[in-house]
């Protein structure tokens, strides 16, 4: 009995990690083939510029952190770095930019040479006083979380071309074959992706409203759980039914 509630539970996890991979999948997705905003940009050591700007002979790598943060931020950017040293090509720029309106230049600057990328000239880092026009482009939206002090974020890459086009996105932190793929779609190079559930698509965990930006639970999502609770709900009736027969055999037994 206890192994069927085992196995149950482990499936009703596994249900619900597929269809948050689902919801990944779909992230990724959004904005892409989509021109990434020209946003205004203050750089660490270098002339302010728009981004755009930074697309002249080579492509563009863009990750959006803040300094005071105590989760994934830090933790991206070594992979990210280890992972270019790896890769097979190595032709792009690499722009940090903070999505936290209280960090300055200074504080971008500090991050740089704490992570020994402040002398390294394909690495730039700044800021930008159109952080929401950016946010909004690629898709990205942080949530303030005021017990925690700390944004509620993804690790976020963003392939972007020389024309200025996002070609692919990266959430979480990735291995170097991924970023293989994501530098080879910056050079127009084809790469694997993944299909957006539409209307047409009856069995998909999650249903993405594009002009909401939001998702809603799916068929797909019940078809994965119902074993799950069928099994659930087949242990327990099994164990009232069998309890059923117990106090009934008790009670014959005491009449006799």
């Amino acid at each position: 009995m206890f192994k069927n509630i085992i196995l149950s539970c482990c499936i009703i996890g596994l249900s619900y990690h597929l269809c948050d991979a689902q919801e990944t999948f779909i992230k990724e997705e959004k904005n892409i083939y989509k021109k990434i905003y020209d946003a205004p940009l203050n750089l660490v050591g270098r002339q302010p510029l728009n981004l755009h700007e930074l697309l002249s002979g080579k492509p563009l790598l863009l990750t959006l952190i803040f300094t005071r943060c105590t989760g994934v931020c830090t933790p991206s950017l070594i992979r990210l770095k280890e992972n270019l040293l790896h890769a097979k090509n190595k032709s792009l720029n690499v722009l940090v930019v903070s999505f936290d309106p209280v960090d300055s230049l200074k504080d971008l600057e500090r991050m740089a040479q704490n992570m020994g990328l402040d002398s390294n000239q394909q690495w730039m880092f700044g800021v930008t006083d159109s952080i929401k026009e950016l946010e909004q482009s690629i898709s990205f939206s942080p949530v303030w979380d005021s017990t925690q002090n700390q944004f509620d974020h993804d690790a976020l890459l963003v392939g972007i071309n020389e024309e200025g086009y996002i070609t692919k996105k990266l959430i979480g932190i990735r291995d170097s074959h991924d970023m293989d793929l994501l530098i080879a779609s910056m050079n127009n190079i084809f790469s694997p992706t993944y299909r957006i559930p539409d209307k047409n698509t009856l069995f998909s965990c999650f249903n993405y409203d594009p002009s909401t930006g939001k998702n809603t639970p799916g068929l797909g999502l019940l078809f994965i759980a119902l074993p799950s609770i069928l099994s659930i709900f087949l242990i327990l009736f099994v164990r009232f039914f069998s309890r059923g027969k117990s106090f009934q055999g008790e009670n014959g037994h005491g009449v006799a």
